[in-house]
């Protein structure tokens, strides 16, 4: 099934889920690679494109999935301890709240020259705001500080999932993997 029930997630969720989630490691990846080049390097100019492009691109897939989430039914959390529930929420919760300051972020230290952004020059963000140099050096700061704390969620999220599927061996992780079939809906 496409749609989401109350007894999993459907197609297009999982899909948005792990592209989204692709594209976070594969950013993450890029953006600790561009650190160390130098204007010689032939990534110089194409990493930061592609770096861009890539952010902007999971801010419009981040806008879909909390639309998708809107509008379609959310699965039924399965039996956890109280803790244990309360724990998944505020780490999905952070996690996003940290992925959009890592896109604003990064979106302001793009425009602070007074050029769009441009999403593979496809799509371009208009400047809303320009920084000082002072300014996009916090903003700098805040995009790298916030990133490692998106991949150190990112791998208690995947560490809480391998616990859910290996030691209480509930269906957390294969909701997930596989999409919810008629069959399965109650």
């Amino acid at each position: 099934m496409l749609k989401d029930s109350s007894s999993g997630y459907g197609l297009i969720s999982i899909l948005i889920h792990w592209v989204s989630a692709l594209l976070i490691l594969f950013l993450f990846g890029l953006g600790v690679y561009m650190v160390d080049l130098t204007y010689y390097d032939d990534w110089y100019h194409k990493g930061p494109e592609l770096h861009v492009s890539l952010g902007l691109l999971v801010l419009l897939i981040m806008v879909v999935r909390i639309v998708w989430r809107i509008i379609n039914p959310t699965p039924v959390d399965l039996p956890a301890k109280a803790v244990q529930q309360i724990t998944a929420r505020l780490v999905k919760f952070v996690l996003y709240l940290f992925i959009f300051t890592v896109i604003a972020s990064g979106y302001l230290i793009t425009t602070a020259e007074g050029q769009a952004a441009s999403m593979f020059n496809l799509i371009k963000f208009p400047v809303i705001t320009q920084l000082s140099s002072a300014n996009v050096d916090i903003a700098g700061e805040v995009h790298e500080y916030l990133a490692w704390g998106i991949i150190a969620l990112v791998v208690l999220h995947a560490l809480g999932a391998l616990f859910h599927h290996f030691a209480m061996r509930d269906r957390t992780l294969v909701r997930m993997l596989k999409p919810v079939k008629k069959t399965d809906i109650q």
